[in-house]
């Protein structure tokens, strides 16, 4: 596992779920849960993101955790700030489908109008 995969992982999920990201009226918790749960947990999946990646060592947000928690929990919060920053960029993105669709209005009405055949 690596990070490169995980940040691909995040923003094909992001595509998957547009229309419920663009329809929430807080889609940054929808994208922050997504970013979430793709953290790895197990302490050797971090260990090969660290081993693919070694600045994932460090945060860029010293305030997001504190040092002494170790080191897991650093690359776990280091994995979490790309993550989040792929996913609000693949938010942004994402085409707008604000295209307003062309109604015929006067064909809809001369098909409701028009006499109905007779039955045979």
């Amino acid at each position: 596992m690596s990070i490169y995969q995980l940040i691909k992982d995040v923003q094909s999920e992001v595509q998957e779920r547009a229309d419920e990201l663009k329809e929430s009226i807080y889609p940054s918790d929808l994208l922050s849960e997504l970013a979430d749960s793709h953290i790895p947990v197990y302490f050797q999946e971090l260990a090969e993101c660290l081993a693919n990646d070694p600045t994932l060592a460090f945060v860029s947000d010293p305030g997001l955790i504190d040092p002494s928690y170790g080191v897991y929990q650093t690359i776990q919060a280091s994995i979490y700030e790309r993550l989040i920053q792929a996913a609000n960029e693949a938010f942004e993105n994402l085409p707008d489908n604000q295209e307003k669709e062309f109604i015929d209005l006067v064909s809809v009405v001369a098909n409701i109008c028009s006499p109905a055949l007779p039955y045979m």
